[in-house]
């Protein structure tokens, strides 16, 4: 079992770090790729542009070494998705009705414009976690996967299947590792 309490300080080396990233102007992801390149080489290019460069060290799971990290894609269908995946505190509750209105109050969200359309615009990263976590309030949750990117889609994604929708199955990344997969 993960025990998240373990876990806080970032891992991630700071000559990764994307140039910019505390500024008002950042460095493409383009760019930052070809900088660091040989360090992200064994991930798939959405999971190091959608959760080490844009989210950098805000991201709750930046103790997760990155040589460590393995990944594969996968096709769940939205029911498996909502019903196997928790976050970090566990099963947040979700509010279906508010989630639908704030991804359509000024306008259309990106977000929500590409499920609309059928698929999420990214695949969602996920960690495998085969014996459950303990969260950082104490609790044990029995989930085989631990959210780490994702979470507005995951929100949408309930909401839209709440009110009936039928989306066909949808890529998401997951991600594993040696400590959790012992």
């Amino acid at each position: 079992m993960l025990d998240l309490r373990k876990f806080g300080d970032p891992v991630w080396p700071k000559e990764l770090m994307p140039i910019g990233i505390d500024g008002l102007t950042k460095e493409s992801y383009e760019d930052w790729r070809t900088l660091v390149g040989d360090e992200i080489h064994h991930l798939h290019p959405e999971i190091s542009e959608q959760w080490i460069y844009r989210h950098w060290t805000q991201s709750p799971l930046s103790f997760l070494a990155i040589p460590d990290l393995e990944w594969r894609e996968e096709i769940w269908t939205p029911d498996q998705f909502l019903a196997e995946v928790r976050t970090w505190r566990g099963n947040e509750p979700l509010n279906p009705e508010f989630d639908y209105g704030v991804f359509h109050q000024f306008g259309t969200h990106p977000t929500a414009e590409a499920l609309d359309n059928g698929a999420w615009d990214y695949a969602p990263i996920v960690l495998s976690t085969p014996e459950g976590f303990i969260d950082t309030i104490g609790e044990k949750v029995d989930a085989r996967y631990l959210l780490v990117e994702g979470h507005q889609r995951r929100r949408y994604l309930n909401a839209l299947v709440t009110r009936g929708a039928k989306l066909p199955p949808q890529r998401v990344f997951v991600l594993s590792i040696p400590i959790v997969n012992q």
